[in-house]
C-alpha cells in the first residue's frame, strides 16, 4: 500500500503531459543553438584592430635590401607617424593663424591648408561659429577649440597678436589696471581682464546674451562657476551702463520667448500671459501685485520690463 502511493506520488510528479514535453523539447533545442553560436563566435567575427608588431634582424638592415619585412616595417612606421596629433591648446584668431599652428592646434594638413586657401581667396571668419563653415571641420574638434576662439572686434582700438605660444599662461602675464564696460565688451576686450580666461568670457557673455546685458555687478555671481575670489577681482575691472540692458516688452513678449529668459519659468511665464487675456496690459505695480515673485527676484526683474 504504502509502495503503490510511493509510485504514485512519483508518477504523478515527473508526468509531463504532450504540451510540457513539446516546451521541453524546444528549450533544449534552443540551449543547443545558443552553445553552438557560442561556439562559432570566434570565427565568424575577426578582430580586424590587432596590430602585428614586426621584428627586423640587424643583419637585414645592414644589407639595405628591399624585402617584404623591410617594407612592411616601414609601412607601419609611416601609419604611426601619420597617427601623431597634437594636443597643443592656445588662443588663436582663424583670420591670422598660421597654417603650422593650425595643425598644432590638432587640424590636418589638409584641413589647414583649405583654411589658408579659404582666406588667400577672400574668405574672413566674423564670429567663432563660422569656423564651423570650414569644410572639412570635424564637429568633436571645433566644440574642443571654441573657448579659444577669439576674433577682435572693428570697434576695438585695441590691437594684438591674438596667437600665443601654447605654454604661455595668462596668469604671468603683466596687466595693466582697465576697466571695461561690461555690456558692450567683445571677447578680447573680457578675456585680457586679470583672472579670466577663454572658459570664462564664454560664459560670462553667453549669460549675458540670455539676460539681455547686466544691470547690476552682483549678477556676475550668477555666472556658472563664478567663486567669491573670482568676483571680487573682477568686480574692480569692470563698469556698467544700465541704458545698454535689452527690455523685454512685457506685454507683447510671446509665452516661449518670455519662458526662456533665466529669470523666469514656465509657471511664471503662463501666469502673465493669462493675466494679459483677462486683464489686457500689465503695469509694473500689476507685476508686484502677482505674487509670483519674491522681493529680491523683483529687484532683479522689474529693470529689464518694459510696458
Amino acid at each position: 500500500m504504502v509502495f503503490q502511493k510511493i509510485r504514485s506520488f512519483l508518477f504523478n510528479f515527473f508526468h509531463f503531459n504532450k504540451q510540457e514535453r513539446n516546451g521541453i523539447f524546444i528549450l533544449c533545442v534552443i540551449i543547443v543553438v545558443l552553445f553552438g553560436l557560442r561556439l562559432l563566435m570566434p570565427l565568424l567575427y575577426n578582430d580586424s584592430n590587432s596590430v602585428q608588431f614586426i621584428t627586423i634582424a640587424p643583419s637585414k638592415l645592414k644589407e639595405g635590401k628591399n624585402s617584404e619585412t623591410e617594407l612592411a616595417a616601414d609601412n607601419v612606421t609611416k601609419s604611426i607617424s601619420e597617427v601623431k596629433i597634437s594636443n597643443e591648446r592656445f588662443v588663436f584668431n582663424p583670420n591670422t593663424v598660421s597654417e603650422e599652428d593650425a595643425q598644432k592646434l590638432g587640424m590636418s594638413k589638409k584641413l589647414s591648408a583649405t583654411l589658408i586657401n579659404f582666406r588667400n581667396k577672400g574668405g574672413k571668419f566674423f564670429k567663432p561659429e563660422d569656423l564651423k563653415k570650414l569644410y572639412g571641420l570635424p564637429l568633436e574638434l571645433y566644440e574642443e577649440l571654441e573657448s579659444y576662439i577669439l576674433i577682435p572686434n572693428s570697434r576695438s582700438d585695441f590691437k594684438r597678436d591674438t596667437v600665443y605660444p601654447a605654454t604661455r599662461h595668462y596668469e604671468k602675464k603683466v596687466y595693466t589696471k582697465t576697466v571695461v564696460e561690461i555690456n558692450t565688451a567683445d571677447s578680447l576686450s573680457i578675456v585680457c581682464l586679470k583672472g579670466i580666461g577663454p572658459g570664462f568670457t564664454k560664459r560670462i557673455i553667453k549669460y549675458r546674451t540670455m539676460l539681455g546685458g547686466f544691470h547690476s555687478v552682483n549678477q556676475l555671481k550668477e555666472v556658472y562657476g563664478m567663486t567669491d575670489s573670482t568676483f571680487v577681482l573682477l568686480a574692480s575691472q569692470i563698469k556698467l551702463d544700465p541704458n545698454s540692458i535689452s527690455k523685454i516688452p512685457i506685454n507683447a513678449i510671446d509665452f516661449n520667448s518670455l519662458r526662456k529668459h533665466p529669470y523666469f519659468n514656465f509657471q511664471s511665464a503662463q501666469v502673465i500671459v493669462n493675466y494679459r487675456l483677462k486683464h489686457g496690459k500689465l503695469s509694473e505695480s500689476a507685476v508686484k501685485a502677482l505674487g509670483i515673485f519674491s522681493d529680491e527676484k523683483l529687484r532683479l526683474i522689474l529693470p529689464y520690463l518694459s510696458y
